[in-house]
């Protein structure tokens, strides 16, 4: 175990934190922290749009050095007229680095970054790659000659991070990991303790239980299992049944498999944070959340800031929020959309008129109520149509050399197959019952006032979800009108409930559209990504939500008939929710530590990512490591890949472009392309000289990289490279033969 660099790298964050707490300082002044638990994220994400734009010209050590000398400057100044609270820093650091520690133990028993059930072939070839890019973009492992079309902001942070420790990646990746769980952690901590604070809850208590809830629950699936397990072989059939799955539902150690849980809906994946750390992708979807938890306070400031300080929430809403939305856009561009949903819910929640922040607009004098409503919305939307462009701005080389320069060939579909109401419940119930509870507390009195109007109101909403068939409209839609309602008639509720309303908005969403591209034509992907982000806003507001009930600061009520009251009733529930939602996670790490595979280092753990191929492919460990030496960035060329499983190996370990690898770069290149790319692969294993000659010029091939994977496609015959001239066999490794092409003869003969 590398116990020297975990030290390294919590010293590291821990600087970084230290130096952005002005910062932070000053963007969350009114928090109770005042921004010690945002300051990581703040000072990575500031160094990291800097590195962006400066790397544009180099990206080098020198680069990265002036990045984080802009920030430590910009602190340095503002440090000058504010007294920061260290001890706030220290409570901050230590939530951090509980997070940071345990997932360093949950990575060092399996820190394979292996092909298989995951994206870490393209993860670490990203991180590889920009650590081989002399500028920004880097060039694409995976289709050798041009820059990549993958959102790559969260790599370059870890790229940064990787260059100031001085770290070799194959360990960077595993610590970045901790890391990006560890902020996501302290984040939400921070942010769901700022507005119970606000509202009279503990403080700790909120944003210890949104920790729990984002960083460790799952959803209901393992809980009903294990439930059912106690239940007669018949009934528990039936409840199989229900629950749409193809067995039984009782659960033993030995029947437990972790996967299991992130796919309870058919034709979707219903993914949680915990699932996909435990999983190991350093991936966008999981980056970019502790920057969505950014814009969630940058916002909640915006939110809570008085009309009158137009300049502070100026600042806020034109300056700080759109760097962060960028950042979203750069690390994860499917989080982007939802930067700007939760801004607009938030200016349209404000005591302060949206409309207000622009200049020379005064905010409209009360009319009728409808109007009134219609004006503040569509208000809030032109400042959050502001924000975006601004967004893009910061973002711009990502949306130049990335999102305009892709293939195109994503589109929006409407109505896809729909949820069914046991699989929203499964998914959401946990979150679905803390927030009737707690809503329902603001709401009783409405609710016996109108019983009629409500009765009328659940029955339209019942009739709708049938006759349409879309489970959510009965289940989540409700949830998002009485949170928005009671957001605009009663003073009890907060910010939370703006998430609340956020995420029910993202539920309702996926039922109706989706993104459609050449990976899946199915709402698969779009569940996936949308629903990661739904369990980060529900999760902050449920620790809110809870701790408000548990402690006392929502409107008292009686059960008629009961000796109970809502803080009992809150006491037992929180209970069963963290029994529920946690047994999932004992028995995932159960598993983990215990699963008896030959990747798996319980016995010797290690942060060496690497650390598999000799003894899952010996055969290629050489050839690798060889090619892995090579300085700058030669192309190569091997065999076309498929995702999830051992191929390009070559590219992805190494960070060196091949002519063209993974299937998934159809969707970024499109269908065309690739087929073309491909066949000019296979005629450089098996065609005639000529072809071969003009195609290894083509693509400025130096390696050419003949595997186990390209001996199967290719066969033997015909494969000895180095009869041809300005070819050379550099060595040979195992079960590999690479050969070095000399471009000087190649290129002039095939220009000849």
């Amino acid at each position: 175990m590398e116990y020297a660099l975990v030290v390294l790298w919590l010293v590291a964050y821990y600087a970084f934190a230290l130096a952005a707490l002005p910062v932070a300082s000053a963007l969350f002044s009114r928090f109770p922290d005042r921004g010690a638990t945002l300051a990581l994220p703040v000072a990575l994400g500031t160094v990291t749009l800097l590195a962006d734009w400066f790397g544009q010209v180099a990206f080098t050590s020198a680069t990265v050095a002036v990045a984080v000398a802009v920030v430590v400057a910009a602190s340095a100044l503002l440090a000058r007229d504010r007294d920061l609270d260290l001890r706030a820093y220290a409570e901050a650091m230590a939530v951090f680095t509980v997070a940071f520690l345990f997932l360093v133990a949950v990575r060092a028993v399996d820190p394979a970054i292996t092909p298989r059930a995951g994206e870490k072939f393209l993860d670490f070839g990203l991180l590889k790659s920009l650590m081989r890019a002399p500028a920004l973009p880097p060039e694409d492992m995976w289709w050798a000659g041009e820059p990549v079309a993958y959102y790559y902001g969260g790599h370059l942070m870890t790229a940064v991070l990787t260059t100031i420790t001085g770290t070799l990646p194959r360990y960077a990746y595993n610590l970045a990991l901790a890391g990006f769980y560890a902020m996501l952690v302290t984040s939400v901590y921070g942010l769901a303790g700022a507005v119970a604070d606000s509202r009279g809850a503990s403080r700790r208590l909120a944003g210890g239980l949104a920790a729990f809830f984002v960083a460790f629950a799952s959803n209901l699936f393992t809980a009903l299992r294990l439930a059912a397990g106690v239940l007669p072989a018949s009934l528990s059939t039936h409840v199989a049944t229900v629950l749409e799955m193809d067995e039984g539902l009782g659960l033993a150690p030995k029947d437990f498999f972790y996967w299991d849980a992130s796919r309870v809906i058919p034709g979707t994946i219903t993914e949680f944070p915990l699932f996909a750390y435990i999983n190991g992708d350093l991936h966008a979807h999981m980056m970019s959340q502790p920057f969505l938890v950014i814009v969630a306070a940058l916002t909640y400031v915006a939110y809570r800031t008085p009309a009158e300080d137009t300049r502070r929430r100026q600042a806020i809403v034109f300056g700080a929020l759109p760097a962060a939305s960028g950042l979203v856009a750069t690390t994860n561009f499917w989080s982007f959309p939802t930067t700007l949903g939760v801004t607009w819910l938030g200016l349209t929640f404000a005591d302060a008129h949206p409309l207000s922040l622009l200049p020379r607009v005064a905010a409209p004098a009360p009319d009728r109520r409808l109007r009134e409503e219609l004006v503040r919305i569509l208000g809030a939307l032109a400042v959050t149509a502001v924000v975006g462009v601004l967004a893009f701005v910061w973002a711009g080389p990502f949306v130049l050399n990335v999102l305009l320069g892709a293939a195109g060939s994503r589109g929006i579909v409407f109505f896809p197959d729909r949820s069914s109401f046991v699989g929203l419940l499964v998914v959401h119930g946990a979150f679905l019952a803390v927030f009737a509870l707690y809503l329902g507390s603001y709401a009783k009195r409405t609710v016996t006032d109108s019983a009629t109007e409500v009765g009328a109101l659940g029955a339209a909403f019942l009739f709708a979800g049938w006759q349409w068939n879309v489970a959510a409209i009965a289940l989540v839609a409700p949830l998002l009108f009485v949170a928005w309602a009671l957001l605009r008639t009663t003073d009890g509720v907060d910010f939370e409930t703006v998430l609340v309303v956020a995420g029910a908005g993202l539920v309702l969403l996926v039922e109706f559209v989706y993104v459609r591209d050449n990976a899946v034509p199915t709402r698969y992907n779009t569940v996936f990504k949308v629903y990661m982000q739904v369990w980060v806003l529900w999760g902050t507001a449920a620790g809110v939500a809870l701790a408000s009930l548990v402690s006392g600061a929502v409107p008292d009520w009686d059960v008629p008939g009961l000796p109970v009251s809502r803080r009992q009733v809150s006491a037992v529930l929180a209970v069963a929710l963290v029994l529920s939602t946690g047994v999932y996670g004992v028995f995932a790490l159960g598993e983990h530590v215990a699963a008896d595979k030959r990747i798996h280092r319980a016995d010797d753990p290690t942060l060496d990512g690497k650390a598999f191929v000799e003894s899952t492919h010996p055969t290629e460990t050489a050839a690798i490591a060889w090619l892995d030496a090579r300085s700058g960035r030669p192309h190569i060329v091997s065999a076309p890949g498929k995702p999830y499983q051992w191929s390009n190996p070559a590219a992805s370990l190494t960070g060196l472009p091949t002519v063209v690898g993974w299937t998934k770069e159809r969707i970024y290149r499109g269908t065309d392309a690739y087929r073309e790319r491909t066949a000019d692969v296979d005629q450089i294993y098996t065609a005639d000289w000529e072809t071969r000659e003009r195609l290894l010029d083509r693509y400025d091939v130096r390696y050419i990289y003949l595997g186990p994977h390209e001996t199967e496609r290719y066969g033997r015959v015909n494969t000895d490279f180095d009869r041809y001239p300005g070819i050379s066999q550099v060595d040979h490794f195992g079960s590999v033969r690479i050969y070095e092409v000399n471009q000087t003869v190649v290129g002039n003969a095939s220009g000849a």
